[in-house]
């Protein structure tokens, strides 16, 4: 047997035990409700944080209603968090009536909105869950590829087939696309918590958002930020010039708390950290590139020491590079359409608050 093809049976095999354990990780799929910048009551914000690499959610309580982000996986995982988000909304209004005794009894503020950081299915499957009685936010790109029924039965197989995700055959494309899509930034506004979504165009996949709480200095960073894990390249956009400069933007805001898409919650800390690991992936390329080693050749040379600890890394890195050589091989990172000057985003750049906003749906509650 020839070295290349010795070398592709240890990482299909690699690749198999991987997948085992991402089905088991998966199948379970259960996570630990944390609140943020305070106790349980007392806080407007948690994350969902999934266990041993399954998908972040997170859940926003105000006397409006409840907001819950990214969705995960499957129906019967959104309804999980469903449950979950209806629960902390009790225990808020609990709180914010406790003391006033004369009140009449009344239902806790029910979920509005389902906020989507991407359109992959770890992170918007979910959705379905709250079709009947809420509006689905996404960007107009992440909202096309909701909507495209062979990106979705993609999606689905996989999960179904490679990681066991359980309830899949409750979802319904039509019931997962949002209702609501914006480019730019768009505001959610309510007595608590100021809402921000924000576009940073293609960076994992197309349209891209993160979700920005100011008053509260929280970040919920979608699959931009991954703590602990190689990045799983399949279905990637060949990006990660944008995604540098996305994370680059971001680390421009006043922060406390950033919630990653995979991993434990963090400071700001996290943002550069996802630079500093993309950064040294890019380098490390260029330099195969630039002496003349073929993609296979890069694939199996390049090395970052600094991530060795990181789950999946053998497995993975090999993707990424892949990725990224195809990537630098194109020339340099297109520059921002004009529209991005005025704060439209687009897939070469990134929009920060300060850029077109779309309209406020709360104000229509």
């Amino acid at each position: 047997m020839a070295k290349s093809e010795r070398r592709y049976v240890r990482r299909a095999a690699c690749h198999a035990i991987l997948l085992v354990g991402l089905a088991a990780a998966l199948g379970g799929c259960t996570y630990t409700i944390e609140p943020l910048k305070g106790q349980e009551g007392k806080t407007y914000v948690y994350a969902a944080v999934g266990k041993d690499g399954a998908p972040n959610a997170g859940i926003i309580t105000t006397s409006l209603g409840a907001v819950v982000i990214d969705p995960p996986l499957s129906p019967e995982i959104g309804q999980r968090l469903d449950q979950d988000a209806l629960r902390m909304s009790k225990t808020f209004w609990d709180e914010k009536w406790r003391l006033n005794k004369d009140r009449k009894p009344t239902l806790a503020p029910p979920v509005l909105y389902a906020l989507n950081t991407t359109f992959r299915a770890s992170h918007s499957f979910g959705n379905q869950a709250f079709h009947q009685a809420a509006d689905i936010i996404a960007t107009e790109r992440a909202g096309a590829r909701l909507a495209d029924l062979n990106q979705i039965q993609r999606m689905r197989e996989l999960l179904k087939t490679q990681f066991q995700v359980p309830g899949l055959e409750m979802h319904a494309q039509a019931l997962t696309q949002p209702t609501i899509t914006f480019e730019g930034t768009m505001t959610l506004r309510t007595p608590e918590v100021e809402i921000k979504l924000i576009s940073v165009g293609d960076c994992v996949g197309p349209g891209d958002c993160v979700i920005h709480l100011p008053q509260q200095k929280v970040l919920f960073a979608g699959d931009l930020v991954l703590v602990g894990f190689m990045p799983y390249h399949e279905g990637r956009t060949r990006s990660v010039r944008h995604w540098i400069k996305a994370l680059q933007d971001l680390q421009k805001l006043d922060l406390d708390v950033v919630v990653p898409g995979h991993g434990a919650t963090g400071g700001k800390d996290l943002l550069k950290e996802q630079e500093r690991f993309l950064s040294s992936l890019v380098a490390q390329v260029a330099l195969a590139l630039k002496e003349g080693k073929s993609l296979e050749q890069a694939m199996n040379s390049v090395k970052l020491p600094n991530a060795a600890n990181w789950r999946y890394y053998n497995e993975w890195l090999p993707g990424n590079v892949k990725l990224v050589y195809e990537e630098l091989s194109q020339g340099p990172t297109p520059e921002p359409s004009a529209a991005s000057a005025n704060g439209a985003s687009t897939s070469a750049s990134m929009a920060m608050p300060a850029g077109v906003e779309g309209a406020d749906p709360f104000r229509d509650r």
